[in-house]
Parts: C-alpha cells; structure tokens; sequence
C-alpha cells in the first residue's frame, strides 16, 4: 500500500513543484514584458548622463519628442533629427523604450543617407556588401545577414552615445567647441613636432 501511495504521491509533487515553477517564470516574463511597454510618465528616472555617469533625470525634463507620429506612436523618417554632441537642440527623448530604439535607428540611417562629407556612402555600402556575393553566394548571405544584424542592434546604441555626449557637454558654446578642438589640434602639432625631432635626432628604442 506504501509503495502504491509513493507512486502516486511523487508524481503529483513533481506536478506541483514544476507548475508553481513554471508560473513564477511566466509571472516574471509577464511582468518585464509588462515593464518593458510601459510608457514613461511623470517622475519615470532615466539614465542619461546628464553631470556625471550614475546621474538619473526625470523624463518630464528632458526634451521630448515634438514631431509628428503614427502606428503606436512612432516617429515620421522626415521628423527625425540627427543627434549632435555639439547641438543640443538636436538631442530627443521618446516616451518610451521600443520608441527610442525605433527613433535612434532611423536617425542612423538618416545620418548615413544625408551625410554631405560622403555622399556616396550608401552606394560604397551596398557595393562592399555585394561583393562577397561574387565570390561565394552562401559567404555573400552570411555577411549580408550579419551587417543587417550589426545595423539593426548596433546602430541605434551609437546614437545613444552621442545623445549622452551632448548631455555632457550642453552647456558649452560655440566659442568653446572651437577651444577645445583649437587645444587638440595644437596638441596633435606638438607631438608631431616631437616625433620629427626624435627621428631627425636618430633615437629611438632600437638603440637601446
């Protein structure tokens, strides 16, 4: 009789033990997933760098997106500004995650289509990205899929360090911008004068 009831009786708490298992992880999944599309609001902390690493700012503070929307709330492509670490007027928060990785990845594509200095980079991309297939179709498809995957996941992450970039530097002008690159440059000068000096004088490690 003992040995039938054990029978029985592991089975239902294996049952039990895997079912309350089972829920607290679909109670945990429901809750990020949950957490995840939830809009910000009033009070909602973002981290944005804004004086120091670690610093939090409430998302009603930070300059929102004012352009115009569709489908749950998306950016238009046209609206979509280009985020500079020497403007920021140019930096924009969404009122939500998904948002914000959408906007981010738009404004990287716009940045690669509408970049001036290289007007030809969408072109040289696709080019670069073609070749492969002349050599090799499956190496073409595993490189084309691989840049697709590096552009849709790595590409807004850029925009986000620029974002934080301007954060940190909001409150420098015009005049100090052209400071601080006017310092790097005569920087760069220096240690160039310094290495021709070193050359001309024939030191160097490979005397030692």
């Amino acid at each position: 009789m003992d040995t039938v009831a054990t029978q029985y009786l592991v089975p239902i708490v294996v049952l039990v033990v895997s079912t309350i298992g089972a829920a607290s992880v679909l109670a945990w999944t429901l809750k990020k997933m949950t957490d995840l599309f939830k809009p910000y609001g009033a009070g909602t902390l973002l981290q944005v760098c804004r004086d120091r690493e670690d610093a939090w700012t409430k998302w009603e503070d930070l300059p929102q997106y004012k352009g115009r929307t569709w489908f749950w709330g998306l950016p238009y492509y046209r609206d979509v500004i280009v985020p500079n670490k020497h403007n920021y007027v140019t930096v924009v928060y969404m009122d939500h995650p998904v948002k914000q990785w959408v906007y981010d990845w738009m404004a990287s594509w716009k940045a690669v289509a509408n970049d001036k200095e290289n007007p030809y980079g969408v072109f040289a991309l696709l080019c670069f990205l073609a070749l492969p297939f002349l050599f090799n179709k499956l190496f073409g498809i595993l490189i084309l899929v691989a840049a697709v995957l590096l552009f849709i996941f790595g590409a807004p992450s850029g925009k986000r360090a620029v974002r934080r970039m301007a954060e940190r530097s909001r409150n420098l002008t015009h005049d100090d911008w052209r400071k601080v690159y006017k310092e790097v440059a005569e920087s760069i000068e220096r240690e160039d004068e310094m290495a021709r000096a070193f050359r001309k004088s024939g030191a160097g490690w490979g005397r030692w």
